[in-house]
């Protein structure tokens, strides 16, 4: 195989697995009999006319009537998956609190995880208006709590450029409005009650629930020791046990699709670290927005299992 070649096939893993299957070496022997001799590698032209056509073909069958059911599959787990990572988040950060003594931080932080426990239950066991209510109540709380916490902040710490506030474990940027600030610790919560809210149903059909409740109870048994143990040896116990279940998963159709709805969700946990301004705000929420809403569709337009 020349190096071209092996150019031209990586570049056509931009469709699927059936399409190339089917056509692969019909278009590979057109695109090396379009080559010019001596040629090593693609032209940009070419590479770029591969890859968008690779995403338009999957663009067309991720709304097709079968990759629906899969997104239907993805939703319900996300929305017991959403909850659950903050009740894992706050398990963790309670046992490390725990063992470095700290307990009132460590109280305060399993307060904050329990609910959300609750709200796992009651998405697994199919009671969808109770769980949504629950996770809508913790939002109410969580913002009305993080907003008497920054007016109680002194006036001066707040309105400093370029001064951070350490707020629990959250870092809040000086100079944000109080109430954008408010809103920008309570999104985590926000988002997890926007996607139980708009999932057609809640539970672990795609791997069934002895399967994932497994899983579950390994990776949550992993974070609390890697929280007692160093810091090196606690991020891997918990990369680890992560990647033994995010390998497998992703090879599934709907593990995939859950993976990316949960995208904006993972990216909104991590965000007051990573977005300081208005615009990067804007940005994050309009394409939480838009991922949830296109999933959400794409979901309830499928015929149930």
């Amino acid at each position: 195989m020349t190096a071209l070649e092996r150019r031209y096939r990586r570049l056509l893993t931009w469709y699927p697995k059936e399409h190339r299957a089917r056509h692969e070496e019909e278009m590979l022997a057109v695109l090396l009999a379009a080559s010019t001799p001596g040629q090593s590698s693609p032209a940009w032209r070419d590479a770029f006319d591969l890859a968008r056509g690779g995403l338009v073909i999957r663009s067309r069958r991720a709304a097709s009537p079968g990759s629906r059911r899969h997104w239907r599959s993805a939703a319900r787990l996300a929305a017991v998956l959403a909850p659950l990572l903050l009740f894992g988040a706050g398990l963790f950060r309670a046992a490390a609190y725990a063992d470095r003594s700290a307990f009132d931080l460590a109280l305060p932080a399993l307060a904050y995880a329990l609910p959300y426990g609750l709200v796992v239950l009651l998405a697994w066991l199919g009671r969808r208006w109770a769980a949504i209510a629950c996770a809508w109540a913790m939002v109410a709380l969580h913002a009305g709590e993080r907003l008497t916490l920054l007016l109680s902040l002194p006036e001066e710490v707040v309105v400093i450029a370029e001064v951070t506030v350490v707020v629990g474990e959250v870092l809040i940027v000086a100079g944000w409005p109080l109430i954008a600030a408010g809103m920008v610790l309570s999104l985590p919560a926000c988002v997890c009650a926007a996607m139980l809210t708009l999932a057609p149903s809640h539970g672990p059909e795609p791997v069934g629930s002895r399967r994932l409740a497994a899983w579950v109870g390994g990776v949550l048994a992993a974070c609390l020791v890697g929280a007692l143990l160093p810091k090196v040896l606690g991020a891997v116990l918990v990369l680890a046990a992560f990647g033994t279940v995010a390998v497998p998963a992703l090879r599934s159709s709907a593990g995939r699709r859950t993976a990316a709805i949960l995208t904006p969700f993972l990216v909104v946990v991590v965000m007051p670290s990573w977005f300081t301004g208005l615009a990067g705000l804007t940005a994050v929420l309009v394409a939480t927005a838009a991922l949830l809403g296109v999933t959400a569709w794409l979901a309830r337009m499928a015929e149930p299992a």
